[in-house]
């Protein structure tokens, strides 16, 4: 009984052997077609890059923040009060080593805001930001 089942064994592993290594055969055979039985498809895919609103301000925000952070990750965050937006740029110095002149920081404050920022004073506040002391 043990005899047979090892015999059983064997002759599915050999069959799995066989099929592995005629499979392999096969493959190794469409490689080595020529080009123009085998063409490579190309496919494009649309892009839609987000728009930055013109305005004050937005030069130096694509000087100053668009080194690290792509223009469409700033228009995902959620609208945010002047106080969160300072407290972000200011981490972006302070933490980041963002080099931002003071001008600058003002402008791109500035700047987030007018386009991404709301005046509402119960906005969504950014969890560990705080506000400038």
């Amino acid at each position: 009984m043990k005899m047979r089942r090892v015999l059983i064994i064997l002759a599915v592993a050999t069959a799995g052997f066989a099929t592995c290594a005629l499979r392999a055969q096969q493959g190794n055979s469409q490689t080595d077609a020529s080009p123009a039985s085998n063409p490579v498809q190309k496919i494009s895919l649309p892009q839609y890059p987000p728009e930055l609103r013109p305005g004050p301000g937005s030069e130096a925000f694509r000087n100053n923040c668009l080194i690290c952070h792509s223009a469409r990750y700033v228009t995902m965050q959620p609208r945010f009060t002047k106080a969160v937006w300072q407290a972000e740029v200011q981490k972006m110095i302070t933490a980041y080593g963002a080099s931002i002149t003071p001008a600058d920081k003002d402008a791109i404050v500035n700047y987030l805001v007018s386009s991404h920022g709301t005046k509402d004073a119960g906005a969504p506040q950014v969890q560990g930001a705080t506000a400038p002391k």
